[in-house]
C-alpha cells in the first residue's frame, strides 16, 4: 500500500510531471531525489513530498473472498482394498498487496495468484490376494510365498487446475505507483490445444500491450480465463514384506513419483513488452524419479 502515491488527477499533466522544477528541500533533506537543487515536479507534488514511498507497516492492505464445494469419499473394500479420496470446485478472489492505485484499491479486485478451480485427488492400497492363506493361495510352497506373496501396491493421483497468469507491463504511469497493469483491447488471449502444440503462443499475445506513459492499464492484476498448465501427477509403490523369523520382518519399497514422467510446463512470458510474451520456456515439475528402499521391523 503506497500511500505517498499522486493524486490520479494528476495525470492530465502527462509529461509536465516529469519536468525538473527548484527543490525546496535542497540542503534540508540530504539523501535520495532530494540531494539536487531540482526535483521532478511530480515528486512535489506527492501527499508527503520531502519523502519517497510512504508504507504503512501494519496495514492489512488486502481482502479476500473464498467460495468451494468440497467432497471427501473413502470406501474400505473386501479383500484389502481401499479408496479414498476428495474434490474441490473454488473460487478464490481478492485485491493483492500491490495496487495499481492506491486511491482505488477496489480496482485490484480479481481472481488470486493461488487461485485453483479444480483439485482431485485420490489414493489407492491394494493388498495383492496371493500367497498363503489368500484368495489365489500359493499352498504350501515356502518359496512361491516368499516370492509372490506379501505384495501391497498404493497410488496417489493428483489432477489440479493451473493458476491464473499475471500479465506486466513498464510502470509509466507517472504516479510513483507500485506498478502498472497492461492494457487489453476487448479480446480473450485463451487459446485450446495441447500445451506443448503452443508452446510458442501459449495465448494471443496481440490482445495485449504496454499502456501510453501517464496512464492505467485497463487488464486487472490476474487474467480471468489464462492459466498455467495443470497438474497431472501419478505417484505409485509397491512394498513386499519378507518375514526372516517370528518376530523380525524385510519390507522392500519401490516407488515411483511423477509415475507416467507426464511433464507439467512452466509459466508462459508475461512481460507486454518483451518479444517472447505468451512463449513457454521452463518446465515447473520434475520428470519421473524412482528410490527403493529396504526397511526391517521387529
Amino acid at each position: 500500500m503506497e500511500i505517498n502515491q499522486l493524486d490520479p488527477r494528476h495525470l492530465a499533466l502527462g509529461a509536465q510531471l516529469n519536468q525538473r522544477v527548484p527543490n525546496p528541500f535542497f540542503g534540508i533533506v540530504n539523501n535520495g531525489v532530494h540531494l539536487s537543487n531540482t526535483i521532478a515536479r511530480g515528486q512535489l507534488l506527492r501527499p508527503y513530498p520531502q519523502f519517497t514511498d510512504v508504507q504503512p507497516l501494519y496495514d492489512a492492505g488486502a481482502n479476500s473472498i473464498y467460495h468451494a464445494w468440497q467432497n471427501t469419499f473413502k470406501r474400505r473394500f473386501a479383500n484389502g482394498f481401499l479408496f479414498e479420496g476428495s474434490y474441490t470446485w473454488a473460487k478464490l478472489i481478492d485485491t493483492g498487496d500491490s495496487h495499481q492505485n492506491t486511491y482505488d484499491v477496489a480496482a485490484s479486485r480479481a481472481l488470486a495468484g493461488h487461485d485453483i478451480a479444480h483439485r482431485f485427488v485420490a489414493s489407492v492400497l491394494y493388498d495383492l490376494p496371493i500367497g498363503k492363506g489368500r484368495a489365489l493361495s500359493t499352498g504350501d510352497s515356502r518359496i512361491a510365498d516368499a516370492l509372490l506373496g506379501g505384495w501391497q501396491v498404493n497410488g496417489i493421483v493428483t489432477y489440479q487446475s493451473g493458476t491464473p497468469v499475471a500479465l506486466s507491463a513498464s510502470n509509466t504511469a507517472g504516479l510513483f505507483s507500485p506498478r502498472t497493469q497492461p492494457n487489453n483491447n476487448g479480446q480473450s488471449g485463451k487459446l485450446t490445444g495441447r500445451v506443448q502444440d503452443r508452446l510458442d503462443r501459449y495465448f494471443n499475445p496481440g490482445v495485449y500491450s504496454q499502456p501510453a506513459p501517464f496512464t492505467f492499464g485497463n487488464l486487472g492484476r490476474f487474467l480471468p480465463d489464462v492459466r498455467n498448465d495443470r497438474v497431472r501427477n501419478w505417484d505409485v509403490s509397491v512394498f513386499k514384506e519378507f518375514r526372516i523369523t517370528e518376530k523380525v520382518n524385510t519390507q522392500f519399497r519401490a516407488e515411483f513419483f511423477n509415475a507416467f514422467n507426464r511433464v507439467r510446463f512452466g509459466g508462459p512470458a508475461t512481460n507486454v513488452t518483451a518479444n517472447n510474451l505468451g512463449v513457454i520456456t521452463s518446465q515447473s515439475n520434475a520428470p519421473r524419479q524412482i528410490q527403493f528402499g529396504l526397511k526391517v521391523l521387529w
